[in-house]
């Protein structure tokens, strides 16, 4: 999903659906969060991605260009043309409210109601906006809006540069799953997940600038380390959670991603970070078929 979160464990799901700071490489590190696949005949480059950015964080790193200009079609998490369709918007608007008759309120109870709307303000946000939406929803949203304030944009996020890019080049661009498949996720987390998911977004909002810093230089310089720290305190205490959102979905893009490789054509595919790292990852699940991948 295109939206983004700030708790620590938002910002897990924010770099596998789901990533900021300091500028993107004027000068390339030694690392970078790109991985390279070698078949007979062709390059496969995996480029682990943040999803929003400021403008100012351009342009990225040389690695990171020669990947995309030596590809000749890109894949993405979904094709970022299907999310704009008037079909998709209005599907996501349907999931996002809660059945007809429910409140937020009612949805996550009036203690934790009341916790939420005190947090909520002290960013600066009124919570009675998200009235009729879901949990998680609202998570999301008010998350866009806190980086919106820090100059951070979706339309300058890495896989929005290189559609536009592409789109330009006429480079063909193709989603590894449908937006359809993307939202399911969402609909199909419990009351209490998303409940508990909204309390520690909000009780974490403050950190958010930090948070954010951490995560773009972690990405910068290709920490897969930090990435990992992060996967296994967060989204991976959550079994449920850690098999829908990475697991599953890694394990359904390595089929693709194989035949993609039998191709004599090069491609670049790109999807967030925290699907390329840890021991579930879509890096490791390549290997354990025979496969390399070599980071660059």
């Amino acid at each position: 999903m295109r939206l983004r979160r700030s708790s620590r464990a938002a910002l897990c799901l924010w770099a596998l659906c789901a990533p900021l700071g300091a500028s993107l490489a004027r000068a390339d590190a030694s690392l970078h969060s790109l991985w390279e696949l070698h078949g007979k005949h062709n390059t496969v480059y995996v480029l682990g991605s943040i999803h929003t950015l400021r403008p100012s964080d351009y342009p990225l790193s040389n690695a990171i260009m020669d990947a995309y200009r030596d590809s000749k079609a890109l894949y993405m998490e979904i094709d970022l043309d299907e999310m704009s369709s008037p079909g998709v918007q209005s599907e996501m608007v349907q999931a996002a409210m809660l059945p007809d008759g429910t409140t937020l309120e009612q949805a996550i109870g009036p203690a934790r109601y009341a916790r939420a709307q005190s947090l909520a303000h002290e960013v600066g946000v009124d919570l009675s906006l998200f009235a009729q939406f879901a949990p998680w929803f609202a998570a999301e949203a008010i998350s866009q809006l806190q980086l919106a304030q820090l100059g951070f944009d979706a339309q300058s996020g890495v896989e929005m540069y290189f559609m536009e890019r592409a789109r330009s080049d006429g480079k063909k661009v193709e989603g590894l799953e449908t937006a359809h498949e993307q939202m399911a996720l969402f609909e199909g987390m419990p009351m209490e997940t998303q409940a508990e998911y909204l309390m520690s977004s909000l009780e974490q909002a403050r950190d958010l600038p930090k948070q954010v810093d951490d995560m773009v230089h972690a990405w910068q310089r290709g920490d897969t380390g930090w990435f990992q720290v992060e996967i296994k305190s967060d989204i991976g205490r959550d079994p449920r959670l850690y098999q829908s959102f990475l697991v599953a979905r890694n394990r359904k893009w390595i089929g693709r991603i194989e035949a993609l490789l039998d191709d004599d054509q090069n491609y670049l595919i790109i999807v967030g970070t925290a699907h390329l790292v840890g021991r579930d990852s879509v890096i490791e699940l390549l290997k354990r078929d025979g496969i390399g991948a070599v980071q660059r």
